[in-house]
């Protein structure tokens, strides 16, 4: 068989490889930033709302401990000027629960108290009232007057403003940030390796297929050019073994048609000498010997895997043919066999040959497996459908459960059986059933014995053809 021509579409794995790693690492880049942003963004505000809570430690205490009056007494000189617009950058305002300022620090005036739009405190935020860059926290505190609010804010337009400790705070996130991106792109390779696998899992998939209804062959198109060369090499060693498989089959079928006609010749020498024990001995030798070169035969023709002849042919007649075949070896070993068929024909489509090799293997088989004297039924029906159903059936011990697996198997032999053969009758016979489209199935009947029944659909143009 001829190799597979070469693809024009291959590409490399490893530049499919590298691109891949290049988006996914763009992606994870961009991806990454932007969260990186968002997490620095929230270690910075959460350090900076609590620098500016440490710093109002005074405001607070007063507020706690004599209320707003504790606040109209003059802060302490460092705290007051940094609670000063002029010389500091923080600024304070007690509101009351109607949202009124009861006190601020000197130039909050105009900046606190933030409220919602719907006038309620706005608790923390980024923006003075009057739009100006202040950063800010609203604490709820207990006081002698009641409860109230503090607003306190730090000015961030003064460029002096410097978080220190943002760093070390930012550390923590900043490792659970590289760490799911790590995880993300060891995660995204595993992806990549395995879509870059597909087409050896398809090519392993082919692989499974091949005798088995698939193509011959791997395909060679849209592999990659690092996989080419292994799938042609496969490719190459199956073509050398079909070689080597066609020649070992013609060999053997040749060695058995030239064995046959020698045989044909002996078998009618010994039937001209007197009848004797020795005499029947050899013929029964010689029938034996010619069966199986005859097995030969035929399982060189069901190996070659050729195309059915497309015809259509009546398989009562077939039926009654290889009867008639049969019906000598049959009475010699005390066997009848019983023929129920319609007497109007029933058109199938295939090669009635490969059909006949069929019957004839499953009536050799029901010979094999009957005790001497047991009847062997052969029973041909069309289906409703137009198809035609076949059943062989002997009065053997029918088949164990354990061997319907290996039943249709090549060069299977059950234990019990009484005749020499190579094992494969009822592999002929579904291969014979499928490739006309139908299937064979075996089971026991209630009487004893085993039934193959084999169902084949009916042609589409069968009266016509008729």
């Amino acid at each position: 068989m001829a190799m597979e021509p070469k693809s024009k579409s291959t590409h490399s794995l490893i530049l499919r490889l590298a691109l891949w790693h290049a988006v996914v690492g763009l992606g994870t880049l961009l991806l990454g930033g932007a969260i990186l942003q968002d997490t620095l963004r929230e270690v910075v505000w959460l350090e900076h709302r609590r620098g500016i809570l440490a710093a109002a430690g005074e405001v607070r205490q007063r507020l706690e401990a004599e209320g707003v009056a504790g606040l109209r007494r003059p802060l302490p000189e460092a705290i007051a000027q940094r609670f000063d617009t002029a010389s500091g950058t923080m600024m304070y305002a007690v509101i009351d629960a109607r949202g009124r300022r009861l006190v601020s620090s000197p130039g909050a005036e105009q900046v606190l108290p933030r409220l919602a739009e719907d006038g309620t405190v706005q608790r923390d935020f980024q923006q003075g009232q009057d739009g100006s860059l202040v950063w800010g926290v609203t604490e709820r505190i207990a006081t002698p007057d009641g409860p109230m609010d503090l607003q306190v804010a730090q000015d961030m337009d003064r460029s002096y403003v410097v978080l220190d400790n943002v760093p070390a705070a930012a550390l923590l996130p900043l490792l659970a940030v590289l760490g799911g991106g790590s995880v993300l792109i060891f995660l995204a390779n595993v992806g990549l390796l395995l879509l870059l696998l597909r087409p050896l899992r398809r090519a392993a998939r082919e692989a499974e297929l091949i005798g088995h209804g698939g193509a011959p062959r791997l395909a060679t198109a849209r592999m990659p050019a690092e996989v080419l060369p292994l799938i042609e090499a496969v490719n190459g060693a199956l073509d050398r073994l079909d070689d080597s498989l066609a020649w070992q089959r013609g060999f053997s079928a040749e060695v058995a048609h030239e064995l046959r006609t020698p045989l044909a010749i002996l078998l009618a020498e010994l039937d001209l000498l007197d009848s004797g024990a020795v005499t029947e001995r050899l013929k029964h030798d010689v029938e034996q010997l010619a069966q199986l070169v005859s097995s030969l035969l035929e399982a060189a023709a069901a190996a070659r895997d050729q195309p059915l002849r497309d015809e259509v042919f009546d398989l009562v007649a077939l039926a009654d043919t290889s009867v008639r075949r049969f019906a000598t070896l049959a009475e010699r070993e005390g066997h009848a066999l019983r023929v129920a068929a319609p007497a109007q024909p029933i058109w199938i489509r295939g090669e009635g040959d490969a059909m006949g090799r069929a019957l004839r293997n499953l009536l050799e088989n029901a010979l094999a497996h009957s005790p001497p004297g047991a009847p062997i039924d052969l029973r041909v029906a069309a289906h409703e459908d137009g198809g035609a159903v076949i059943e062989v059936a002997d009065h053997g011990t029918g088949v164990r459960e354990a061997d319907r697996a290996s039943l249709f198997r090549r060069y299977w032999r059950a234990g019990s059986v009484r005749r020499r053969g190579l094992g494969l009758g009822l592999s002929i016979v579904e291969r014979v059933v499928l490739a006309h489209g139908g299937t064979v199935d075996v089971h026991n009947a209630p009487e004893g014995g085993a039934v193959f029944t084999l169902r084949l659909p009916a042609p589409l143009d069968a009266v016509a053809a008729a």
